[in-house]
């Protein structure tokens, strides 16, 4: 009695623990991606998500018809933001949540896949994947993104599930609607879905082909339940369906997706950067990947050995995204976000690796290769994760932080230029009051129309923020950033994350003329002829505006920076400015010999900076060793900086 007992409580507990441990992983899959989902800022294509909800449905549509994604996920997020708001938190959750129901789905997908033969062993292998996706730094970073694409790794997977129960159910008319449903909505929500049809085309042929007897396939997966012609004709049927579905838009898609130019990388190497992006996504430095690479390698592989047939089907769900992207010359990085599709099918296929295809060593090592080759994917995935939350080099760029800093110098006359228009939305998300906003270049960069633009922007303001991002396609001539440089005083520039936050000083009237002649020797080739400095008597906060006249006796081969030092009465450094002429867009190896350079520069004093006396310094030193300065011959001696003038600060 007391033995039969024992083994229905092992019973009990055999049947309920693999579902407390499936409840354990979205538990984790949940803490992951609601861990620090506020924490960064919204990065331009966040903004552009926040901003274009705003609107009213057929605005959205409009909206979309000139955008580069299709409107559901847009429509989508407007009814969300009603739900639970408009902050960071509020409109990121859509995208988490569909992550949770990602990590659901492929739990929902190796069960179809993988207990049709051994209940037991089937169990570990979607509980592995499963984990796997739980913590995938792929799907957990874009589940922390106002976008679209962890809602298409939710469809891809999603319509898998509605398609498998369809090839193999008695009363499939359900299954189809849903498949039809799920499969129109990932092509309203991006252009890239379409990989994924044909993915389901690829797998209803392979079951065609199995029905006729020429294909070898797993008959405990697939069963025929229905005559080959009728199947023929529903799906058949339920592309057109979907095609019709879609037509509304189609047009919009052959205009968006058709016309540019596609670039493909190497196909090997564009298959070694996609399996490493799939496993450990973009917070990991590629140096730091390639024995955990090597590692998913041998996973996959070893995978494939030990069920060949079972994994057949995440297979070709990784493989045919993938060679989709690279037939569409769509394999630069900032496209890999497209292979989201791909991984519930990839984490399955890694899951289906913890088996043994060698006969002789499963008794004495069952496991010992598979275990040994998770260390490396654990480690790589651990390591990503850690940057995804803790390393600011791998943070989005921070318009957050941008726009309080604006806010908070309150400078009262201040103007924000925009170098990209597409800042717009994510920038004003932010910044919704105070200095006025101007998007330049609205169109294409034309000098004839811009010049005079920034000119009276200029004109209104005393002081100018400039977000530079994207200028070799918004801008390549930089034309705006020239402009400034030639007729304002640069006075900080600093990166945040890909953007480039500058602050200019504007002056009543730019200096054109010498005021002081120094004619001093820097080197052996370059003098300065003179300066002009706008006032020395200045308050903290304010910007010294200093104009350089240069000239160089001969072409140069070597690049030098300026470096402008503030110097209290007691020596110490209290502001520094360091840039190459023209603010950086006029290197010395392009000054033509014997004419007069004209370089602006300017020095942002501290706000608490004290009243007082102060001394500004000056020198150039080599680009690629800032302590081999170009010495300056100053009364028939030598030094490597020279007194530029005296500061007053009220």
């Amino acid at each position: 009695m007391t033995n039969r007992r024992s083994s229905a409580r092992i019973a009990k507990w055999a049947t309920w623990l693999p579902l407390l441990i499936a409840i354990l992983i979205l538990w984790l899959a949940t803490g992951l991606r609601f861990l620090g989902l506020d924490a960064q800022s919204f990065w331009n294509d966040e903004g552009n998500s926040a901003r274009l909800s705003e609107r009213s449905l057929s605005l959205i549509i409009e909206g979309t018809a000139s955008d580069i994604h299709p409107p559901l996920y847009y429509i989508s997020l407007r009814g969300w933001r009603e739900l639970l708001g408009e902050s960071e938190f509020g409109l990121r959750s859509f995208s988490a949540f569909a992550g949770i129901l990602t990590v659901a789905a492929t739990l929902a997908l190796g069960r179809l896949f993988f207990t049709q033969r051994d209940r037991k062993a089937g169990l570990r292998f979607i509980l592995i994947a499963a984990f796997l996706a739980a913590i995938n730094p792929t799907l957990i970073y874009y589940s922390q993104e106002t976008r679209m694409y962890a809602i298409l790794a939710l469809l891809a997977a999603v319509s898998m599930i509605f398609l498998w129960r369809w090839l193999n159910a008695e009363r499939s008319n359900i299954w189809a609607v849903a498949y039809v449903f799920t499969a129109t909505a990932g092509n309203y929500t991006h252009y890239f879905f379409p990989a994924i049809l044909v993915l389901h085309n690829l797998i209803v042929l392979l079951w065609l082909l199995r029905a006729f007897g020429n294909f070898a396939f797993d008959p405990h997966l697939l069963r025929q339940k229905r005559p080959l012609r009728k199947t023929i004709l529903h799906w058949l049927g339920m592309m057109a369906l979907i095609f019709l579905l879609y037509l509304p838009w189609l047009p919009i898609f052959l205009r968006q997706a058709g016309g540019r130019p596609g670039v493909r990388a190497p196909i090997l190497q564009f298959l070694w950067d996609s399996v490493r992006w799939l496993a450990f996504g973009q917070t990991i430095s590629a140096d730091a990947l390639f024995w955990p690479s090597v590692a998913v390698i041998g996973l996959l592989l070893w995978a494939w050995l030990a069920a060949r047939r079972q994994v057949l089907i995440p297979l070709l769900g990784t493989v045919v995204p993938v060679l989709f992207m690279f037939a569409a010359g769509t394999t630069l990085p900032a496209f890999f976000k497209f292979m989201l599709a791909a991984a519930p099918f990839f984490v399955l296929w890694l899951g289906r690796s913890m088996d043994n295809p060698l006969p002789l060593w499963r008794r004495k090592y069952p496991l010992l290769i598979p275990l040994l080759l998770f260390v490396p994917l654990l480690w790589g995935t651990a390591v990503s994760l850690d940057n995804l939350y803790n390393d600011p080099a791998f943070t989005r760029a921070d318009y957050r932080g941008m726009a309080a800093r604006i806010a908070a110098e309150a400078y009262p006359n201040a103007g924000i230029i925009l170098n990209a228009p597409n800042q717009w939305e994510v920038f004003t998300y932010y910044h919704q009051e105070g200095a006025p906003v101007y998007p330049l270049p609205k169109g294409q960069p034309d000098p004839a129309s811009l010049e005079p633009q920034l000119a009276q922007i200029a004109a209104d303001h005393d002081r100018l923020y400039a977000l530079f991002w994207g200028e070799d396609q918004r801008d390549p001539q930089r034309v705006v950033e020239r402009w400034l440089d030639a007729n304002t005083f640069k006075a900080s520039e600093e990166w945040v994350g890909d953007v480039r936050f500058l602050v200019y000083a504007v002056p009543q009237q730019a200096a054109k003329i010498m005021d002081t002649a120094v004619s001093l020797p820097f080197g052996p080739a370059i003098t300065l002829q003179g300066y002009s400095l706008q006032s020395n008597q200045l308050a903290p906060g304010d910007i010294v505006q200093l104009t350089l006249f240069w000239q160089t006796a001969e072409a140069l081969d070597q690049r030098y920076k300026i470096f402008l030092h503030l110097i209290d009465q007691n020596g110490n450094l209290v502001a520094q400015h360091d840039s190459e002429p023209g603010g950086g867009l006029s290197p010395t190896t392009t000054w033509p010999s014997t004419e007069t350079i004209i370089d602006n520069h300017g020095l942002l004093l501290p706000a608490n900076l004290p009243p007082g006396q102060y001394t500004l310094d000056m020198g150039l030193y080599d680009i690629a060793n800032p302590t081999a300065r170009l010495p300056i011959q100053v009364d028939g001696a030598v030094q490597d900086n020279w007194t530029i003038a005296s500061i007053s600060i009220d």
